[in-house]
């Protein structure tokens, strides 16, 4: 019974939202409506055509008007096709904003920890004045268009184990203390007691392996000289027993950290496997660090695939006599294409070298969020095609009723033009109530789960539910469902004006 009940309540929840969803909609066409009409009797319409398809689309009259049929001043089956029209409109709107909004969150924090353009200089060993070479390619590349910071850094991979685990296929990065980098991707996202870690390891010493202690209560006082603990904590004291080991200091990814179980203070070992060469041929390298903490980027892979140190020590343990990146950071990703070109320009006459953008190095990823939001769009865009065939449904019998009035209204001296204009302008204005419905009801939705800020899991590394409303994207959800409507249309109104005016009075 439980397990009845646990699957009924979902599917019971999910019908009334679907029923809540059509209320709404049928509320709001049926307001456009109303005013429609209302257009329609004072007659303020522009043209003569647009004023028939309006008397035409509001003025129907039932025989047997029920309550319900006193408010909705259209057909059943016009009602179903606006009603369907501006369903499909709304749900592109908010699935459409809500994807673009994890798309624009994604590409941020990708943009925002990894440089936007990425230059490697070519490598030369035992090259003295690889320093200065690496530092005026900086400087050279500052020139670049829209380019905030550009900074020469250390990245290279390695593996990272604790007396608990291992992390294989890391990315150690060494950054200038201070530095324009530092201060872009790891002072928002890291605590500042870390990043002084970093700079200066002896921080990360705890007062045992420094060789004091807290001073017990009572104790004489020909004890060594107290020294004052910043916190309010009690005075520790020399204990000259002791000493600690100077290690020179790690900044973890957060999930790095969790999955090695260390946290700040631990020691952890890098691991380079293109080492030393030995008596048996190249072995690993490795050197002791201490975690000096941890940062969150909100990127998963980031956080569990990526460690900072300090530049020297990354050189150090990657024999490095330089910086081997120089990274190039724009004010907007936008303007990637002509600061590339202005890059490699830079690049060629300074000797060459290889250039990487951060559009190429995520090209998958980026691919990918693409082709889903494209396919999500021709999958929801089906609603709007089941609507367009209401629309050319609706129509077929409309011509039919008013084959007779069209042969009248011909015989008055109207054109198939005209004519044609009359059932053209009808099954627009059918899709343009239904898109204002869901234009309206999709950018309502979107501004309410901005302002209410809809909680999500832990999982998903974000607080609330993105959105991110693009104006291109509604355009393009706008002219599909008018298009759609207008292609219903075509045939209708095409059929309708064709036949004579003797052809529609011959049976009256």
């Amino acid at each position: 019974m439980t397990s009845l009940a646990s699957w009924l309540l979902p599917v019971l929840e999910l019908v009334g939202v679907i029923l809540f969803a059509i209320l709404l909609v049928s509320l709001l066409v049926t307001g456009l409506l109303r005013i429609l009409r209302r257009v329609s009797e004072a007659g303020a319409t522009p043209s003569w055509r647009l004023l028939l398809a309006l008397r035409i689309l509001v003025g129907f009259r039932d025989e047997r008007p029920g309550r319900l049929r006193r408010w909705i001043p259209v057909s059943g089956q016009n009602f179903i096709a606006m009603v369907g029209t501006a369903i499909g409109v709304w749900a592109l709107i908010v699935v459409l904003s809500v994807m673009g909004g994890f798309e624009a969150d994604l590409k941020g924090k990708i943009v925002r920890h990894s440089p936007t353009i990425t230059v490697e200089p070519p490598e030369r060993t035992e090259d003295e004045d690889a320093p200065a070479r690496v530092a005026a390619l900086a400087t050279d590349l500052a020139a670049t268009p829209r380019a905030t910071a550009t900074e020469p850094y250390v990245e290279n991979e390695a593996m990272v184990t604790s007396p608990t685990n291992m992390s294989p296929g890391m990315v150690i990065r060494g950054l200038a203390s201070g530095g324009a980098l530092e201060g872009l991707w790891l002072v928002p996202t890291t605590l500042p007691k870390a990043l002084r870690g970093l700079k200066d390891p002896v921080r990360l010493l705890s007062d045992r392996e420094m060789g004091f202690r807290k001073k017990a209560a009572g104790e004489a006082g020909d004890v060594p000289e107290a020294v004052a603990d910043d916190g309010g904590m009690p005075a520790i004291v020399a204990d000259t027993g002791r000493s600690g080991r100077v290690l020179p200091g790690i900044l973890l990814g957060e999930e790095l950290g969790r999955s090695l179980a260390v946290g700040t203070g631990d020691e952890v070992i890098v691991v380079v496997p293109d080492g030393d060469v030995g008596p048996t041929g190249v072995r690993p390298r490795t050197r002791t660090f201490r975690v000096s903490g941890t940062f969150v980027s909100g990127l998963y892979e980031h956080d569990l695939k990526t460690a900072y140190v300090a530049i020297d020590e990354a050189q150090a343990l990657f024999l490095l006599s330089s910086p081997n990146r120089v990274a190039v950071m724009l004010d907007d990703i936008d303007g990637l294409a002509p600061a590339e070109a202005a890059v490699r320009d830079i690049v060629k006459r300074d000797g060459g070298g290889e250039v990487r953008t951060v559009a190429q190095a995520n090209r998958s990823l980026f691919s990918a969020l693409l082709i889903e939001k494209i396919a999500m769009f021709l999958v929801l865009g089906l609603v709007i095609l089941v609507a367009a065939f209401n629309v050319f449904g609706s129509l077929v019998l409309i011509t039919m009723e008013k084959s007779r009035d069209v042969a009248v209204l011909r015989s008055l001296g109207a054109t198939r033009g005209g004519v044609r204009s009359v059932f053209l302008g009808l099954g627009m204005i059918i899709g343009a109530v239904g898109t204002g419905a869901g234009l309206l009801l999709g950018l309502g939705t979107c501004a309410y789960i901005v302002f209410a800020g809809i909680r999500l899991p832990a999982e998903y590394y974000l607080r609330t539910l993105p959105v991110e409303v693009r104006a291109g994207e509604i355009a393009l959800v706008a002219v599909a469902a008018l298009g759609s409507a207008l292609l219903a249309t075509i045939y209708p109104a095409t059929s309708v004006a064709k036949p004579s005016p003797a052809d529609g009075l011959r049976n009256d």
